[in-house]
């Protein structure tokens, strides 16, 4: 019984007060986990207890996105989208490949007789970009060359970025912070390092960390949704929604048709 599925048509008859925008909300929040059998939604057995739940605010007239803000407070430490845990496609695309600035620009910064040695650094590191989300590549020897890079360039802002990146995608969240925190810390101005270290703190449930790196990252690049919308969720997260709602106006602005545009308008009220 542990695994049988129940068809959104008996969903919605049990939960009368459930629409199918509500369902929407919940399962973009990873409230519940609908899958696609036979070309109808399914829902587990596990869904049913929040289905419920909110079907039953609802009916007492309570608007939705304060459920949604109560269950996920509710959540907090669990292992889903922005409460921390296991890795997923989804979440790899939020750390970007970082490249390299020009040769010349880099020599200039290194000081004459330091033992640093550009380019065999960078001979590494184009490497290891080159190899960096190809198919079926070992995410070991990418990492390996980026380590390479590090070796012969120990503040090759990049290359600890992208390292980072890899370690954070295999849920190492110790070491991608790590890295990110050296990465900003030699390059404070780099928005790849503070957006990127917000998810480790997010994702371990420093929420208060969190919002202090998403911040810094978008004073560097105001037009990013993406860390305007990570940002209004670390404080939603901390029970802070009148500092999150002019950061989902703002979502809105930046991205009319984005992935959670729906959820802006809904939070932004």
């Amino acid at each position: 019984m542990a695994d049988a599925r129940v068809p959104a048509r008996v969903v919605r008859t049990r939960f009368p007060a459930l629409r199918d925008d509500h369902l929407r909300s919940l399962a973009q929040w990873r409230l519940v986990q609908p899958t696609r059998e036979q070309g109808e939604t399914m829902y587990s057995f596990a869904d049913l207890a929040p289905l419920r739940e909110v079907n039953d605010a609802l009916g007492r007239g309570m608007p939705l996105k304060v459920i949604v803000r109560q269950l996920l407070a509710a959540r907090q430490g669990q292992l889903t989208l922005f409460d921390g845990g296991p890795v997923t496609p989804d979440q790899e695309s939020r750390a970007r490949v970082v490249t390299l600035a020009s040769r010349a620009t880099r020599a200039e910064a290194v000081p004459a007789g330091s033992p640093v040695d550009t380019s065999r650094a960078e001979d590494a590191f184009e490497r290891a970009t080159a190899m960096d989300g190809q198919p079926g590549q070992s995410r070991g020897i990418v990492m390996q060359a980026y380590r390479e890079a590090l070796a012969f360039d120990p503040a090759l802002v990049p290359a600890l970025i992208n390292l980072g990146n890899l370690q954070y995608a295999d849920g190492h969240l110790p070491e991608a912070a790590a890295l990110y925190a050296q990465a900003v810390s030699l390059a404070p101005d780099t928005f790849e390092g503070w957006f990127n270290l917000g998810h480790t703190h997010h994702d371990a449930g420093r929420f208060a960390d969190a919002v202090r790196c998403y911040t810094r990252a978008l004073e560097l690049l105001p037009e990013s949704a993406d860390a305007c919308f990570y940002l209004a969720v670390a404080y939603e997260k901390l029970g802070r929604s009148q500092d999150a709602r002019p950061l989902w106006q703002h979502y809105q602005r930046l991205a009319p048709d984005g992935e959670w545009i729906a959820l802006a308008r809904e939070f932004a009220e």
